[in-house]
């Protein structure tokens, strides 16, 4: 510990140095140490104050309803540590008015203004989500109260450049009571690490817990209007990565022989707008197609008449309201060698959603959802093909009720 921090105030000083060419560099350094804290209405309360801390707005989503049930169900003071500009700015919208919860940018494992937050909010619990290693936050954490690790991941990528560092990651991750891991093959990765095999523990990963934003009726009528034919069967292929888009432009155009179907197309990635333009006019014309934007643009020109066979959704934040309209459903990142992204959604709103055969960070999700038959891998244009000439509805609320495991995550935190 103490090395660590020797080399941080070298840290430090170069940064200073650079910050003063950098008004951007200086401004981000201030802003993480130098907060300011305030008067908190909540420091003489009777009850013990309790700091979450996690990355980014991905996280927060993750845990928002352990941090309603803390409120709620434990009467608990909380104390949100957030890394991000993006994950700050969705904590602050959503409990910026709340008394109970004050919201800081994570001090970047400061030893100085790390202590002092501890010393100031008497914190007994800090829960980390997910795994991220800050020394000083867990020290601080152990020596004032406990620390608890909750939806805890360590991939084999990470364990291999931690067990170069064995001797301090060990440490400083046994500060921890107790580690709330994702899968088996999680545990098994940090008992490698020489962490104490009594302090692990599985859980159901905290996505199961998410409640999903559902679209009114009034939006999906107005969907209806401009741009979703529903007496077509809707294809929605979200979060596409490169490649991808090919694939299944020519299974739709392979299919479509007699216009039954719809298909809508969302990047990952909006950049690649241009790209996939230049694609689909490897095979269709201009007037086949439709950026969700132009809408936008032209609210008067695009009425049920102008429905076009294949919609680009070239805007943020929207992917959600079209799996909802979706007949059938495929979760990008799994035809190319990604590694996949989250089946939850579509599962949430009760789409089967199909998948390529490269599904390595979704693993235990995946797993789990092909023994109940809620899951469609494909691997070749053929097999998507087949799939699609078929019709299934799955009633998935079971699935997300079993597997949400907030009650006893908080059972081991709280006992």
């Amino acid at each position: 510990m103490i090395l660590y921090n020797l080399l941080r105030i070298l840290l430090y000083f170069i940064i200073s140095i650079l910050a003063i060419f950098n008004k951007k560099l200086l401004i981000f350094f201030k802003s993480r140490l130098f907060q300011k804290m305030g008067n908190d209405s909540f420091l003489n309360s009777n009850k013990e104050t309790i700091l979450i801390h996690f990355s980014s707005v991905g996280e927060f989503n993750l845990t928002q309803e352990l941090i309603e049930k803390i409120l709620k169900d434990k009467k608990q003071k909380l104390i949100l540590s957030v890394m991000t500009d993006t994950g700050f700015s969705a904590v602050n919208k959503k409990y910026y008015e709340n008394k109970n919860i004050k919201i800081f940018y994570f001090a970047l494992d400061d030893f100085f203004a790390i202590r002092k937050i501890y010393k100031k909010y008497k914190i007994k619990k800090t829960i980390v989500i997910e795994t991220e290693i800050w020394p000083n936050l867990y020290y601080f954490a152990s020596k004032n109260g406990e620390l608890f690790i909750v939806n805890g991941r360590l991939t084999e990528k990470k364990l291999k450049s931690y067990l170069k560092f064995k001797w301090i990651i060990k440490k400083v991750i046994n500060y921890a009571k107790k580690i709330m891991v994702q899968s088996f093959p999680d545990k098994e990765r940090y008992e490698k690490l020489g962490i104490d095999k009594n302090k692990i523990k599985v859980y159901k990963n905290l996505k199961y817990s998410i409640k999903y934003n559902k679209i009114t009726e009034e939006q999906i009528k107005k969907y209806h209007e401009t741009v979703i034919d529903k007496n077509k069967k809707v294809i929605v292929c979200g979060s596409t990565r490169p490649n991808e888009e090919k694939i299944w432009l020519e299974v739709f155009k392979q299919i479509n022989i007699n216009n039954e179907y719809q298909l809508v197309l969302v990047p990952r990635h909006l950049e690649r707008i241009s790209e996939i333009e230049n694609i689909i006019l490897e095979n269709f014309s201009k007037d086949d197609y439709l950026l969700i934007t132009q809408i936008e643009k032209d609210k008067s020109n695009y009425k049920i008449q102008n429905y076009k066979k294949i919609i680009i959704v070239d805007k943020m934040g929207v992917l959600t309201d079209f799996y909802q309209m979706a007949d059938f459903v495929f979760v990008g990142g799994t035809l190319t060698d990604i590694g996949g992204h989250s089946i939850l959604e579509p599962l949430y709103y009760g789409k089967k959603p199909i998948i390529g055969k490269y599904f390595q960070n979704i693993e235990e999700i995946v797993k789990y959802a092909k023994e109940l038959g809620f899951i469609e891998i494909v691997e070749n244009e053929n097999e998507i093909i087949e799939y699609l000439k078929k019709s299934e509805n799955i009633d998935t609320k079971t699935f997300f009720e079993k597997n949400n495991e907030i009650d006893k995550i908080l059972k081991e935190i709280f006992g």
